[in-house]
């Protein structure tokens, strides 16, 4: 099954092509005023930005372009697939599709202005408080936020997941609660490997929202299993 959806994105592989190399253009032209937002809604007045090579700002704008590209092409590539198993949208797509904006930007403004905020500041005081100046390098700065934006405004999707793949009988509600540990391992790993500065501190910032995330998924799941029973 796998191999034939590449077969289908192969075939569509120009539409591809192009649909990348235009948001790429396009979100690198757009990542000045990123970066530029990030520093003025992020960064606290005690802390400075500073780019430690030449070429680091480049890098950021090419690395926010190439994730936002990644996240248009595998919307682009959904809606293909959908299009070749002549997937008729009905309203319960409709509601499907109505929570999982919601949860997305949900995400965003909860990460962005919530999560991030207090994150920075947080880090900000403990340097600041041990008499030392917070300068920050653009590529661990900006990139972490964005980063961190994009991944947990994804993740928010985590309760639709969850209930979408319970209620088909995908997965075994049962068997995601007793595997709980091993996801709460997961969690702190991708939050090492998201964070700029990976101290506890940081790792607990990022970890605890998409545990709470997790567990939400299995309440929810939980509840509508049971309403359909």
């Amino acid at each position: 099954m796998l191999f034939r959806y590449l077969l289908l994105l192969r075939k569509h592989a120009w539409l591809l092509l192009g649909t990348g190399t235009a948001s790429f253009a396009i979100f690198f032209y757009l990542s000045d005023f990123i970066i530029q937002r990030m520093k003025q809604d992020l960064l606290p007045e005690s802390a400075r930005l500073i780019a430690t090579g030449m070429l680091e700002t480049v890098m950021v704008k090419l690395q926010i372009a190439l994730v936002l590209t990644a996240v248009v092409l595998s919307a682009v590539s959904l809606l293909l697939v959908a299009r070749a198993l002549r997937f008729k949208p009905g309203l319960g797509t409709l509601v499907w599709l109505v929570v999982a904006l919601v949860l997305l930007a949900t995400g965003f403004s909860f990460t962005y202005f919530l999560l991030l905020p207090t994150a920075v500041k947080v880090l900000t005081a403990l340097t600041t408080e041990a008499g030392v100046l917070a300068y920050y390098s653009i590529n661990q700065f900006v990139f972490f936020a964005f980063l961190t934006t994009v991944i947990f405004s994804l993740l928010f999707e985590l309760p639709l997941a969850v209930t979408w793949l319970a209620l088909r009988g995908i997965v075994s509600l049962e068997s995601l609660k007793r595997k709980r540990k091993y996801v709460y391992v997961g969690i702190v790993t991708l939050a090492a490997i998201i964070t700029a500065d990976p101290t506890p501190m940081s790792q607990l910032l990022l970890s605890f929202p998409l545990i709470f995330l997790y567990e939400l998924s299995l309440l929810v799941a939980g509840v509508l299993i049971r309403i359909r029973e």
